[in-house]
């Protein structure tokens, strides 16, 4: 019992020492006098005041309340067709443009396909000269 005890005490001993004395070996380590650990956080900046909101002056001349609604017929005429036009091309644009229209290709379609490709080459460099050059003065 008694060296279990001794046991026991020496690694509790051991543990008082390894906690009171200095620190040693790489982990150990103190950081640079030089390096400030907690920098201070600056103040709050100041803000500057936001400039005052605009504020509508007084009329400069008064307005007959019987010359106001003359605008009125006009604007309820054009009202509908701008709504109208407006509803239109928001729907082209979803629905897309539709179904192209169809194309007819130029050059002789019952000639027969060129044998070679020197064929080809030549065909391809004719085409641009039988182009009309209607409007080219020399």
């Amino acid at each position: 019992m008694s060296q279990f005890s001794a046991a026991l005490f020496s690694d509790a001993l051991g543990l008082l020492r390894a906690l009171f004395s200095s620190p040693r070996g790489r982990h150990a380590r103190r950081r640079s006098t030089r390096v400030r650990r907690y920098a201070a956080r600056p103040g709050p900046a100041v803000r500057p005041l936001p400039p005052a909101a605009p504020r509508l002056s007084a009329p400069r001349e008064a307005v007959p309340a019987d010359d106001i609604p003359l605008v009125r017929p006009y604007y309820t005429a054009h009202e509908r067709a701008r709504v109208q036009a407006a509803a239109t091309a928001r729907l082209h644009r979803w629905t897309g443009s539709g179904i192209p229209a169809p194309r007819i290709p130029g050059g002789d379609l019952l000639a027969p396909p060129p044998a070679t490709f020197d064929d080809l080459v030549r065909a391809s460099r004719a085409r641009p000269a039988r182009r009309p050059t209607a409007g080219v003065g020399a």
